[in-house]
């Protein structure tokens, strides 16, 4: 029995055992913390984010060639935009062209109608003015006939009375 403990006490001092029995250790510790599972789950992480990482990729490279297209069309647009200002330019001016011709028209008829007001009126006042003037004109010059010859003022009297006279007939 003493060979019996002598060879275990060889056995728990050499470094042979003592390396076995710590892997016996360590597999007990791996296998309670199921190290494979962590393992399995970063690397499924890893996955994940490189699959993320190729769509991302893939959407970026379809933007990408997206926007290419939009650029190589900017050119035909721009032509396409000046084209259609270059029209609606046109139209507009036409049509401020057109407004601007009735516009004078109408400036210009009116401007008729207020000179043609104007002359009637200016002609009017001449006619009343002239007939008045005429007016005093002609009693001056017969006050002034009366005053030299007295009997012409009897004379018209007398027309007076005659031309009534034939109005009652």
């Amino acid at each position: 029995m003493q060979e019996i403990l002598s060879i275990l006490k060889l056995l728990a001092f050499s470094n042979t055992f003592n390396f076995i029995l710590m892997l016996v250790i360590f597999a007990l510790i791996i296998k309670k913390i199921n190290l494979n599972k962590i393992f399995q789950s970063s690397i499924e992480k890893v996955e994940n984010f490189i699959k993320k990482s190729d769509e991302t990729k893939a959407n970026s490279k379809k933007v990408l060639d997206d926007a290419r297209i939009l650029y190589d069309k900017l050119p035909d647009d721009i032509s396409e935009l000046k084209a259609n200002s270059k029209n609606k330019i046109e139209v507009f001016r036409q049509k401020v062209d057109e407004n601007t011709d009735k516009t004078i028209k109408s400036i210009n008829e009116n401007a008729k109608r207020v000179i043609s007001i104007e002359e009637k009126k200016i002609s009017n006042l001449l006619c009343e003015k002239t007939s008045t003037d005429a007016l005093d004109l002609a009693k001056n010059e017969i006050i002034d006939m009366l005053k030299s010859n007295p009997e012409l003022h009897n004379k018209f009297i007398q027309n007076s009375i005659d031309e009534l006279d034939k109005v009652k007939l």
